[in-house]
C-alpha cells in the first residue's frame, strides 16, 4: 500500500515537469510597435505643472513609510514606542561596555612590511 502511494506521488510530481502546450500561441503581434514620442494634450506640459508633480512625488515616501497605519514607522500603539527605543539603546550600552574591555591592538600589526 505504501509503495503504491509512493508511486502515485512520484507520477503526480513528475507531471509538473512536462512542457507546456503551445497550441494557438502567436509569436508576433499584429499591432504596431509602441513609440516614446509625446503626442496629444500632455505633449507641452508647463514647467509649473512639472514642478508640482515633482514635489508631490517627493512627499509620497512619508505616506509609504507609514505602512498603512498613518503613523510614523507604522507604530499604531503607544506601547510599541518603548521596545522600539529601548532595545537599541540597551544593545548600544552593552556593546559600548564590551568594546571598552577589548584591547585595541591591531591584528595585522604583527605583519612584517619588509617581507614580500
Amino acid at each position: 500500500m505504501v509503495r503504491a502511494l509512493l508511486l502515485l506521488a512520484l507520477v503526480a510530481s513528475a507531471s509538473a515537469f512536462t512542457a507546456p502546450a503551445m497550441g494557438g500561441l502567436k509569436l508576433r503581434s499584429s499591432s504596431t510597435a509602441m513609440t516614446m514620442k509625446a503626442e496629444g494634450p500632455m505633449a507641452a506640459v508647463p514647467a509649473k505643472l512639472a514642478k508640482a508633480a515633482a514635489i508631490a512625488a517627493a512627499t509620497l515616501p512619508s505616506a509609504v513609510f507609514a505602512e498603512g497605519t498613518g503613523e510614523v514607522l507604522g507604530i499604531d500603539d503607544t506601547r510599541l514606542i518603548v521596545p522600539i527605543l529601548l532595545i537599541p539603546v540597551i544593545c548600544f550600552i552593552l556593546f559600548a561596555g564590551f568594546s571598552a574591555e577589548q584591547d585595541n591592538t591591531d591584528f595585522f600589526d604583527t605583519y612584517d612590511q619588509r617581507r614580500k
